[in-house]
Parts: C-alpha cells; structure tokens; sequence
C-alpha cells in the first residue's frame, strides 16, 4: 500500500475488509484509466478456484489482475501493465 501511495499518489485504492464474500481480491483500484485487482498472497500459497473465477471475470471485462507475493511483485505488475 506505501508502494502504491508514493509511486501513484492519484491511484484510487480499496482494501476490501468483508472476509464474507470468498473470492474478492485484496486490493482494488483505479490506476491511470485502469480497473486493477491484486491478489496477495504469502511465498507459497495459491490461489483458490474462486479467486481464479474473479480474476478471470476482471480479465474478461477489461480490467488488469496479478497474484503478487511481494513488493517487488506489485512493482513488477505496475511497470509492466500499467505505465
């Protein structure tokens, strides 16, 4: 969230906090004209069937997803898809 903050200050950033609805990306967000969702997760861990069903219905309605395990990770995806 620092990352983000500094690095897109105009970004527009949700931290979803209703462990009630299986599947909801950690972090959504507005991001220079994109709809982006990441999905965080600890070194070694995955996905579940139901977030891979959500990132993929972000995927098919335009927006941008990643599964991010660090940082760097996020970096990554911001340099690559978002810049």
């Amino acid at each position: 969230m620092k990352w983000i903050a500094k690095n897109y200050p105009a970004a527009w950033v949700y931290k979803p906090q209703d462990i009630s609805h299986a599947g909801i990306p950690d972090l959504i967000l507005c991001v220079n004209g994109f709809f982006v969702a990441i999905e965080l997760k600890v070194p070694g861990n995955t996905t579940t069937q139901i977030q891979d069903v959500t990132l993929d219905k972000i995927l098919e309605a335009g927006g941008r997803t990643a599964v991010c395990y660090s940082v760097t990770d996020v970096r990554q995806f911001f340099e690559e898809t978002i810049r």
